[in-house]
């Protein structure tokens, strides 16, 4: 027999009963203990959660909308150009990125070459909106 069993028969009923009770108890408060740290765990990510989805639709809803456009390039245009009149350097870093942009959209090649009368799509930022 194991030394703690022993101890515990020694015990008279009234001792044993007390013994049971608290051993019960400290499980219920241990129990108690760790459903309180999973609901507060719970909580506290619902509301990081919450925070990082609100804090990203504030910033784009504060930063303007995206919008396309589509242009008819003239003769002596270049993306170059275009990207003067259109880039919005609160959205992008530089205008290689706005360019790179347009190329994407329009399926256009690395050698940036247009031709007058080409119908480009080029997108660009307002505050306003628009339906």
């Amino acid at each position: 027999m194991r030394k703690e069993q022993m101890s515990v028969r020694r015990m008279n009923n009234g001792e044993l009963r007390f013994y049971r009770c608290m051993l019960r108890l400290r499980r219920e408060r241990r129990r108690r203990l760790l459903m309180s740290m999973f609901v507060m765990l719970t909580v506290f990510c619902v509301v990081m959660i919450g925070t990082l989805l609100y804090s990203s639709i504030r910033t784009q809803a504060g930063s303007g909308f995206k919008y396309y456009t589509s242009v008819t390039v003239e003769s002596g245009e270049t993306l170059w150009s275009l990207a003067d009149e259109y880039v919005d350097y609160e959205h992008y870093k530089d205008k290689n990125k706005y360019i790179a942009e347009v190329q994407r959209i329009n399926h256009l090649d690395d050698e940036c070459t247009i031709t007058a009368g080409q119908l480009l799509v080029i997108p660009y930022y307002s505050h306003e909106y628009v339906e």
